[in-house]
């Protein structure tokens, strides 16, 4: 395995948080496995494990592969045993510890004592002896029992159901109440020979493992017994795992926790408890030259069975492992912490099936070294209230598919990454998956992770997905390396993915950023129609923009000017620290703080999934608004402890929700009836008759008349449950050839608007066009693919899931158009009147939920408005609306302010914001003069919106236009900002975590 060494060399890797110095020989090719300890010679001194009393009160063994002899009783310093054979033939008691002599060394063997503790009484291994020797080393060599029956040399060999597991130099089965410290574990036949891609072998550092068949068998039926707690896995230097570089449908690791069964999970679901871990921490460690993965924590074994249909009616298949939430297999309570993982074979911490779990502290220095299928450096896997943060990943291969540093996986749900820094990964940020809900990625440092920023996305997600204040440095005319180039996404958005206060900053200052690089010259990998970009910055050092750059609400395209970076990566270089991943953390993240004069200050959008703190440990909000970026000036402007979230939403609800829909062909076994396609639910479905005559149509009826431009269409696809046997029983994409028809009120017929002959390729395609004002819409579906899923002699017939309708409006859309009284509003007359007079009208879009703010004297963004507390809005005659100011509002509105919006004397600012997006800017005047002295005018002017902005001048809306008063500075002016009664929006019925 250790043919990645070409000379003979001391290389120092310093143990995370563990103050040692660990020297790892390089060796040259040919080298056995090392017989001596290689953690010196430049070992410092330790606090063994065996230094102090036993605290928990039972009997210490002692262990000494020179001086022991196996005759002894063990349980004296002066007369240990020798070897771990005699460990493993005794039967340890709560308490209990097993003491290994520091400077010892155990070939060829493995230690797998037995027994267990109980709550506040663990048994322990550790270390005793000369605090500067070496700690204890056991290598194994590959010497442990193979955990498969058959298969191997197929690729796919069979796991041994009695076996399985056993394969550490450390092995605990069925056993819980166990810490484990200050040992050295390698588990290689030959450190200069990889086992590439041979199958058959399995050898891990420390194997525990829950089998569920052998717990049956013993007749242990209590959670107490099935439930495996309390395990502890600190100082242990792990190095030299071997494992074939092809999948196994098995784990190998450093350190390795997996539940086993050979029969499908339903048939052990009858435990109360389940079959799982609890109670994990694994910290302090180090990990060098280690396959498959350094950590792997929880993955269940278990037959996944063929699949199940979730609360929404989606259906999952069984290796989605959406069983282990709904049926209670959770391993849970994890903390993996302060570990060092270099040269790693695949992904470097992998938990899967783990529900509440945090991984922090960790770096990873190389990961996809030695395999061919991808995985990603640190993530969870149908996992659920997972945190990971102040992470450094780095050096990982250039890959297609998940082979970043980061992965929100299948079946994640309330998952965050936050205050974590990446660099250099040639395959790029963020794989994406989907079948998400409460996803989460704050405050996060990429640079030079020179692959696809946001890789796949294969299914939709229960709920958005947030990006937010994160900082994201790359090469946009990288070609990477292997398969790779630097590019923004690879596959089109499922779901809706909201990126918000990010700053994607380009450091080439020849090309332009690419915002698509599509998969196999896919053109519908470039939609990525359903992710909504408010208030991020990109930044293009070569001044050029990127084609398909996405519309950016609020946007900034100028240099963001950080403190300490300018566009140079090199000023990164050399702050790796390997013994304190926050401080290497740190001092990257500082350089990334805004300067006195960036456009980042204030210019950021409060939501709440950008938490409490930023990654440098500050509050994030201070001042007006919250910064772009990372980092939080929180010496500028003070703490804001009440601030409102803006309910960002991309589109209109799905319009053909629980409408009528009528089908000119539908199955006869009556399991497809059409209504399913509008029932929101994908795993229901409608299928025509077989062999139906073409065009067949689905007509959606929406009751009245809407505006749409956009359907997204779900065609029915499933993989066969049983491929290898079987394989036609899958259902593939049927549809080849189809057409949008709206129907004509005026002419009583269908009129067809869009069609295409490139099928519906993707899991829900999205299919855009001009709006379309209708009471009708028809799919019709003109030809299916010859010879697809073949049935009595003809192509399958169509069958689709779901039909969802949206109109999409930006806000170049729609102009908005307000009407505001030409001189302006007079306090002075609302005096004692409850009736508010600070009102105006509104045509162009619809307002049932709009949004209001306060626009800054700078034109930035100001405080969100309470709906219904601070304003009122009506529908009223012809489609127009009148927003109302309360009475309270008005009153504290700044009067007869001398620098107002765009520097407009006696200007007041406010920003409307429609259900589809579009916005308008109103420049109010506000003024407080007795009625006597008012000059002539009145009535209600026309405001056009434009592209959402006001003109100011006669008849704008501005303030009396060419006639505007001077205003009274001798009146009192108050604060707009100083909004100390706003409460905030109700938050949403499923908070994201924070």
């Amino acid at each position: 395995m250790a043919s990645r060494h070409t000379a003979i060399a001391w290389r120092a890797i310093v143990g995370v948080a563990l103050g040692i110095a660990i020297m790892l020989p390089t060796a040259t090719a040919g080298a056995a496995p090392l017989d001596a300890p290689i953690d010196t010679p430049e070992q410092s001194e330790q606090a063994w494990t065996g230094s102090a009393s036993n605290p928990y009160g039972g009997q210490d063994y002692y262990v000494d592969s020179q001086q022991g002899d196996d005759a002894n009783a063990g349980t004296d310093v002066s007369a240990p045993w020798k070897t771990l054979g005699k460990v493993n033939e005794t039967v340890f008691r709560p308490g209990d510890r097993i003491l290994l002599k520091a400077g010892s060394s155990w070939q060829n063997q493995q230690l797998w004592p037995k027994g267990s503790g109980v709550d506040g009484k663990p048994i322990s291994i550790g270390a005793y002896g000369e605090a500067t020797a070496s700690r204890p080393y056991i290598a194994t060599n590959g010497n442990v029992e193979s955990p498969f029956s058959g298969g191997i040399g197929t690729g796919n060999p069979v796991k041994n159901p009695d076996k399985v597991g056993t394969t550490g130099a450390i092995v605990l089965r069925n056993q819980q109440y166990w810490e484990i410290s200050d040992v050295q574990l390698s588990n290689d036949d030959d450190f200069a020979v990889d086992k590439t891609n041979e199958d058959g072998t399995v050898w891990d550092g420390i194997s525990i493992s829950v089998n569920a068949d052998l717990l049956e068998r013993e007749g242990v039926n209590d959670p107490a017994s099935t439930v495996m707690r309390h395990f502890r896995i600190s100082n242990v230097y792990v190095h030299n795992l071997d494992s074939p570089s092809t999948w196994q449908k098995i784990y190998a690791a450093g350190v390795n926790f997996q539940v086993f069964g050979s029969k499908n999970h339903q048939e052990y679901e009858r435990m109360a408890g389940g079959y799982r871990f609890d109670d994990i921490s694994i910290e302090n460690n180090v990990f060098d030259n280690v396959d498959l993965n350094a950590i792997q924590v929880g993955f269940n074994w278990f037959g996944d069975g063929t699949g199940e249909t979730d609360a929404n009616g989606k259906w999952h298949d069984g290796w989605e492992h959406l069983w282990v939430r709904t049926h209670n297999q959770y391993t849970t309570n994890v903390a993996i912490r302060h570990n060092y993982m270099h040269s790693i074979g695949q992904g470097a911490i992998q938990v899967g099936d783990v529900r509440n779990g945090v991984m922090e502290y960790n770096t990873v220095n190389g990961y996809l070294k030695r395999y061919d299928v991808q995985s990603c450096a640190i993530y969870a896997y149908a996992s659920a209230d997972i945190v990971m943060r102040y992470n450094e990943v780095f050096d990982g291969a250039a890959t297609t598919w998940d082979g970043t540093p980061w992965d929100f996986e299948y079946n994640d749900f309330n998952v965050i990454y936050e205050h974590n820094y990446s660099h250099d990964n040639g395959a790029g940020w963020f794989a994406y998956m989907g079948n998400t809900d409460k996803a989460i990625a704050r405050y996060n440092l990429s640079v030079n992770d020179n692959g696809t920023m946001i890789r796949e996305f294969m299914s939709s997600n229960y709920s958005p997905t947030w990006f937010t204040n994160n900082v994201i440095v790359y090469d946009g005319g990288s070609t990477g390396s292997g398969n790779t180039k630097s590019a923004f996404h690879n596959d089109s958005f499922k779901d809706t993915l909201y990126f918000v206060n990010n700053v994607f900053y380009n450091t080439n200052t020849n090309s332009a950023t690419r915002w698509h690089d599509p998969k196999n010259g896919s053109e519908s990998a470039k939609d990525i129609s359903k992710a909504i970009f408010r208030n991020n910055v990109f930044y293009e050092a070569s001044g050029k923009r990127g084609e398909g750059e996405p519309e950016n609400i609020n946007g900034i395209t100028d240099e963001p000017r950080f403190q300490g970076f300018a566009g140079d990566s090199s000023v990164l270089t050399g702050l790796v620290n390997k013994t304190d991943p926050e401080a290497s953390i740190t001092s990257a993240a500082k350089l990334f703080t805004p300067s006195n004069d960036s456009p980042l200050l204030n210019a950021g959008l409060y939501n709440e999934a950008m938490g409490q703190k930023d990654i440098l440990g500050g509050d994030v909000f201070h001042g007006l608004a919250p910064e772009i970026g990372i980092v939080e000036r929180t010496d500028i402007g003070g703490k804001n402890t009440n601030p409102v979230e803006e309910n960002i939403k991309p589109v209109q609800g799905n319009l053909a929700l629980g409408k009528t829909v009528i089908a000119s062909s539908t199955h006869p076994n009556g399991k497809f009836p059409a209504s399913n396609i509008t029932d929101g639910k994908v795993g229901t479905r409608w299928a025509a008759a077989d062999g139906p005559d073409y065009p067949v149509t689905l007509d959606i009826d929406f009751g009245k008349t809407v505006t749409v431009n956009r359907l997204d269409i779900t065609e029915f696809t499933e993989v066969s449950s049983d491929p290898g046997n079987h394989p036609e029983w899958a259902t593939h994409h049927r549809v080849q050839r189809y057409s949008l028809w709206r129907w004509d009120e005026e002419s009583s017929d269908w009129v067809k608007f869009h069609d295409s002959d490139q099928g519906l390729p993707d899991d829900t395609t999205s299919v855009t066009f001009a709006d379309q004002t209708t009471s009708k819409i028809r799919l019709q579906i003109d030809a299916v693919y010859d010879n697809v899923d073949m049935y009595q002699g003809k192509p399958g017939s169509p069958t689709v899931s779901e039909i969802a309708a949206y109109r999409t409006a930006s806000p170049q859309s729609l102009k908005l158009v307000a009407s505001l009284p030409r001189d302006g509003y007079n306090l002075a007359q609302n005096a004692g009147v409850d009736t508010n007079q600070v009102s105006w009208l509104v045509s162009g879009d619809h307002l049932a939920e709009s949004m209001l703010r306060i626009m800054q004297p700078n034109g930035n963004e100001g405080p969100l408005l309470r709906r219904d507390t601070d304003y009122t809005v009506r529908e009223e005659n012809n489609g127009q609306w009148r927003v109302a100011l309360a009475e309270p509002l008005a009153r504290s509105l700044p009067v007869n302010y001398p620098k107002g919006m765009n520097g407009q004397s006696g200007a007041y600012g406010l920003r409307l914001t429609s259900d589809s997006g579009s916005t308008l800017d109103l420049t109010l005047k506000i003024i407080n003069t007795p009625v006597g002295s008012m000059k002539p005018g009145g009535g209600e002017t026309p405001n056009p919106g434009g592209n959402g902005t006001t003109t100011p001048g006669e008849g704008s809306g501005s303030p009396g236009g060419n006639r505007r008063e001077e205003p009274n500075l001798a009146a009192p002016v108050r604060d707009v900002f100083r909004r100390t009664a706003m409460a905030p929006i109700p938050r949403r019925s499923s908070p994201i975590p924070v």
